[in-house]
């Protein structure tokens, strides 16, 4: 029974990252091009990309069993981009999934997190890590398969990691404004 709960578990988790990555892709997507600006489905940086910020987030809320989730979740964007499943999208994607939780690890020193393990510092430490981390892979594997000139890595790296750190902060702000919120109406509530 301890068994099937965990499949259970892991399937649920699965379908759940696969399903917030496609909508938050999609709304990178759509918001981006209403003000005309970078999509990801060009493969470049976006200003604040927000499907950097849900890997982060969803590695430290859901830890390693969000792992496949993201995998796949990635793929689908990387097939949905260039029409193709080529070592290119394998790659990156691979790539792009473990930097969060390589970053994590270095950090914490550990996969799981506690909720009361997770503060400021640490998430600002973990958004900056991870969007090196993740700009790195993701400009290397395409100059490995030649999509970009080795002269403009640089360039391209600072267009990830900036928008990379943007996407993760925004994210986490976005969820300290709600849980002020929140905490306000239940009070104004209360009252």
């Amino acid at each position: 029974m301890l068994k099937l709960q965990s499949i259970i578990k892991f399937l649920l988790i699965t379908f759940a990252v696969v399903i917030a990555y496609l909508i938050i892709d999609r709304f990178q997507i759509y918001l981006l091009t209403g003000i005309n600006a970078q999509s990801s489905e060009n493969l470049l940086a976006s200003y604040i990309y927000l499907p950097h910020g849900l890997r982060v987030l969803v590695a430290i809320v859901l830890g390693p069993l969000s792992f496949v989730g993201l995998l796949l979740a990635h793929l689908i964007t990387g097939y949905n981009a260039i029409q193709s499943i080529n070592s290119l999208v394998i790659l990156s994607s691979i790539l792009s999934s473990i930097a969060p939780y390589l970053s994590i690890y270095i950090i914490y020193k550990k996969f799981n997190l506690k909720i009361f393990e997770i503060k400021l510092d640490k998430i600002i430490a973990l958004s900056l890590l991870s969007a090196f981390f993740n700009s790195f892979f993701g400009v290397s594997s395409r100059l490995i398969f030649n999509f970009y000139e080795t002269k403009i890595f640089t360039t391209h790296f600072f267009k990830f990691f900036i928008g990379d750190v943007l996407g993760v902060c925004f994210l986490f702000f976005l969820i300290i404004i709600l849980n002020i919120l929140k905490k306000i109406l239940i009070k104004n509530y209360q009252r």
